[in-house]
């Protein structure tokens, strides 16, 4: 995250957020901490004013694929190397832990995970990532606790992002099954969601503007910054977002990140391959 005095900005993944921090810190006096991490319920009752950014769940998944194709991703890392934790204190204090993680590392199929990760036109490949993804028996390979929710069974890696992110009491979501459907997901956004303003990755530099418009007047030479300022971190693809999608893979998304969709008022990609 960036804070300074006036505001705090959420990274949320594939969002464009290294450049909107980047920005940020030309912008203001303050300090980066962290980088995909939520506030503190401290920084809650303190901040004034939250920024995060968002991003078309079709496309965001592109991004995360392609990203990791290029060899970049703690998530590609994550699902093609086995993670076994080394010897400590705590492995020894909690056995039974340590028996899990060990048994989970040595059950994952890297061998497949690394091959859907090879070329970043093979339209297929993305797909059967995309389905391997959504699998909730794979859920528990693909860290941060996703596997660990009750939710991970209908709800998509980018709205458990989201939740735990920019949401109040995160925790919720990994308790007993107090979220078992969408109206009870779109009422836990409601209540908790603690972020003032999202800038839109698909209107970066114009939603950035509106967002510090809000904190204080931006000068011309301050707009101009915004607008020339390089991307950085980009995921690089050959095809557009309809090439990856076929009927199939697109309604696998509108069913999970239906929360997303719905909220920020996303549109699929127009397939090419229905």
């Amino acid at each position: 995250m960036f804070k300074c005095d006036e505001l705090i900005y959420i990274q949320m993944h594939k969002t464009g957020c290294s450049h909107v921090a980047s920005l940020l810190s030309k912008l203001f006096d303050g300090q980066m901490i962290g980088k995909h991490n939520a506030a503190t319920p401290e920084d809650i009752q303190s901040t004034p004013y939250f920024i995060s950014s968002i991003r078309n769940p079709w496309d965001w998944y592109i991004s995360l694929w392609t990203f990791g194709v290029q060899g970049n991703g703690a998530l590609m890392h994550q699902l093609t190397k086995r993670m076994l934790p080394k010897p400590s204190v705590s492995l020894l204090k909690n056995p039974m832990s340590s028996y899990q993680t060990y048994v989970r590392e040595f059950t994952k199929d890297t061998e497949t995970w690394r091959s859907v990760y090879d070329r970043s036109d093979n339209v297929e490949s993305f797909r059967r990532w995309l389905r391997l993804i959504h699998d909730h028996n794979n859920s528990r390979y693909l860290g941060e606790g996703y596997g660990d929710t009750p939710i991970a069974k209908w709800c998509g890696l980018m709205t458990y992002r989201y939740l735990y992110l920019c949401c109040r009491n995160a925790q919720m979501l990994k308790g007993p099954a107090r979220l078992s459907s969408f109206d009870d997901l779109v009422q836990f956004d409601h209540d908790n969601c603690y972020i003032n303003y999202f800038i839109r990755q698909e209107a970066l530099e114009d939603t950035f503007c509106e967002a510090i418009a809000k904190v204080r007047p931006l000068t011309v030479t301050e707009r101009e910054l915004v607008l020339q300022l390089p991307k950085t971190n980009t995921s690089k693809r050959m095809l557009s977002s309809a090439d990856y999608y076929d009927k199939e893979s697109i309604e696998l998304i509108r069913t999970r990140d239906r929360l997303l969709i719905e909220k920020f008022n996303y549109s699929p990609p127009n397939s090419k391959h229905n």
